[in-house]
C-alpha cells in the first residue's frame, strides 16, 4: 500500500537439507557432506533445527522447532551414508 517496507527472507533449512540430499544421490559425496555440515551448525546446544536461518548472521527464523527441517536432516544423512558405501561408478551403464 505504498509502504517501502523490504523483508529479508531466511534461507530454509530444509531446502538445505534436500540438496545434500540430492548431491548425495547423484555421486557428489564430498559437496554433499560440506552442504550437510554447514546446515547442521544452525542447530542450537541440544540439536533442534529451527525452520528458517537469517544467512547473514545464522538466527533462527520461522516456526521452531521445526519437524520438517529434522526430517530433511535424517533423509539426507541417511543418503549421504548410503552413497558412501556403494563403489565408485564406472560411467558405462
Amino acid at each position: 500500500m505504498g509502504d517501502d517496507i523490504e523483508e529479508a527472507e531466511g534461507a530454509f533449512l530444509l531446502c538445505t537439507f534436500w540438496l545434500a540430499h540430492a548431491l548425495a544421490l547423484t555421486g557428489h559425496i564430498v559437496r554433499a557432506r560440506q552442504v550437510f555440515q554447514a546446515a547442521l551448525v544452525h542447530a542450537n546446544d541440544v540439536g533442534l533445527l529451527a525452520e528458517e536461518t537469517d544467512p547473514a548472521t545464522g538466527e533462527a527464523l520461522g516456526n521452531y522447532p521445526q519437524a520438517f527441517s529434522h526430517i530433511g536432516l535424517i533423509n539426507a544423512a541417511r543418503a549421504i551414508r548410503d552413497a558412501g558405501r556403494q563403489p565408485p561408478s564406472q560411467g558405462v551403464e
